[in-house]
């Protein structure tokens, strides 16, 4: 018996392929984590999809990057500077207080550091930090020639037509009433949304990711690699 048991049995159960994907958020924070992180999927050929902080980017974290951009490791645009601009309530980058045109100056300039490190290699996904944005965002982001938004499923979608939603379903880091889940309510999870119609999308936050943590997310990865009832894909290719 192990904790990923339930996610096996779903994933034998399942009658058609479930597709899955990774999303690490936050990279610019914590390199040396990141790179632990990334090590885990090339072990597997597993991809994953890395949001990035463009005002966090800087030479040594771009050369390195840019040596593990391949069809498993991909880089997509993780709003601006990862700063909460509400007074109160919850923290938003791209929140209530800020207008379209302030959205847009942080999104351009964000894309334009993105293009300048990895050029046509990043891909046109957008997930904004805490995975909270407007609908302002939105029309900011199709403007900007983003054609994909990353958030959480629990977010209302946007609805604006050439803007797909691809959102996660799994928090790593997930809590409820302000406990972290045990590993079995994380496999129960896990599981859930295998058994969900929806793809299966894992967040995961490579910056708090000690060794216990990235030992157990490896037993996922492996799991998932293997089983034949995964489709495992990128967040581009799931918008298709």
């Amino acid at each position: 018996m192990t904790w990923l048991d339930p996610v096996r049995a779903a994933l034998d159960a399942a009658a058609d392929p479930c597709p899955v994907f990774f999303r690490d958020d936050d990279a610019g924070w914590a390199d040396d984590r990141l790179f632990a992180l990334l090590d885990v999927f090339d072990r597997y050929a597993v991809a994953v999809d890395v949001a990035v902080i463009p005002a966090e980017l800087h030479p040594g974290l771009v050369t390195a990057l840019r040596a593990r951009l391949t069809d498993c490791v991909r880089v997509h645009q993780h709003g601006y500077a990862h700063l909460n601009h509400e007074s109160s309530g919850r923290k938003h980058e791209f929140g209530r207080s800020r207008d379209a045109r302030a959205q847009a100056r942080d999104v351009a300039a964000g894309g334009a550091r993105m293009r300048d490190a990895f050029d046509e290699r990043c891909d046109p996904v957008f997930t904004p930090p805490w995975n909270r944005c407007t609908a302002d965002t939105a029309d900011v982001l199709l403007v900007e020639g983003f054609r994909v938004l990353s958030r959480d499923s629990t977010a209302p979608p946007v609805q604006r037509p050439g803007l797909t939603e691809v959102p996660v379903t799994v928090d790593w880091f997930g809590r409820q009433h302000g406990q972290r889940w045990t590993r079995a309510e994380l496999a129960a999870r896990i599981a859930a949304a295998v058994a969900a119609p929806e793809p299966v999308g894992l967040m995961l936050h490579h910056a708090v990711t000690d060794e216990h943590e990235l030992a157990a997310i490896e037993q996922v990865v492996a799991l998932l690699a293997r089983h034949p009832a995964v489709r495992r894909a990128s967040i581009l290719e799931l918008a298709g």
